[in-house]
């Protein structure tokens, strides 16, 4: 079955296990441990410092509540929320969502958008990972949006690089602030700042023939909830219960 779930990136070093220090990964694994479980997959590792609402895990199980249940009971700044029955191999997703909060320092947005358009599309993205293979792949579409003083920079594909996505920011706000180039970004060596991992967010892995049921927990366990997930970017969507995420996880 698969399991989504939400965590605070910025508390871990790094998604994938390491012998000494704390990783979600890690986490997950010591909590499925104590519920029998040895094995699972992963949808995406995302990199220090980055959170996520709606990663994805494999795990072969029976009960998808009472091991939500007993990993949720174990895990600290991790959340597990919904679950499906479907055993797919979730690598293969149709695209994964990510959103990066650029605060807004009057941009023109014109022009974050314009810069955002040049990376649509099929490229070699070596000028923007750390990653030595073939960096050929295509975003499908990214978005940009401004509410509250934010932009919301969405991010549209099936796989990304290591650092791409901050390197890409990274060159839009270049871009913003006068830096302009063209598709010669792809090609030419530009020394462009990588955008702090903290406000990016994995909103969600897509499936075309997924659904995830949802697992609703009493308001009494409001204040347990809260007092985990309690500030930052990944508690705001959380705490609003946004329903374009779908992640109201309470019954009244």
């Amino acid at each position: 079955m698969l399991l989504k779930f939400a965590y605070d990136g910025t508390k871990f070093y790094g998604y994938q296990i390491q012998s000494d220090v704390p990783t979600v990964a890690g986490e997950i694994k010591k909590a499925m441990e104590f519920a029998g479980v040895s094995e699972f997959r992963s949808a995406s590792r995302t990199d220090r410092g980055v959170s996520a609402l709606g990663n994805v895990i494999s795990v072969d199980y029976s009960d998808p509540e009472k091991l939500i249940g007993i990993m949720n009971s174990r895990l600290r700044y991790i959340f597990v929320h919904s679950y499906s029955y479907n055993d797919k191999n979730p690598r293969y997703a149709k695209f994964r969502w990510y959103r990066y909060h650029l605060p807004d320092f009057d941009y023109n947005i014109d022009d974050i958008r314009a810069a955002a358009r040049i990376f649509e599309g099929m490229h070699d993205f070596s000028n923007f990972t750390k990653f030595k293979g073939d960096a050929v792949l295509r975003i499908d579409k990214i978005e940009v949006k401004k509410a509250h003083g934010v932009l919301f920079i969405d991010f549209y594909a099936q796989r990304y690089l290591w650092n791409m996505i901050r390197r890409i920011v990274g060159a839009i706000v270049e871009y913003a602030n006068g830096n302009t180039f063209d598709e010669d970004v792809f090609k030419k060596s530009y020394k462009f700042h990588m955008a702090p991992p903290e406000p990016l967010i994995l909103m969600d892995v897509n499936y075309d023939d997924v659904k995830f049921k949802r697992v609703f927990f009493k308001k009494k366990n409001y204040d347990k909830f809260f007092s985990i997930f309690s500030g930052g970017f990944v508690y705001y969507y959380l705490y609003r219960c946004r329903k374009e995420l779908e992640l109201c996880f309470f019954d009244s």
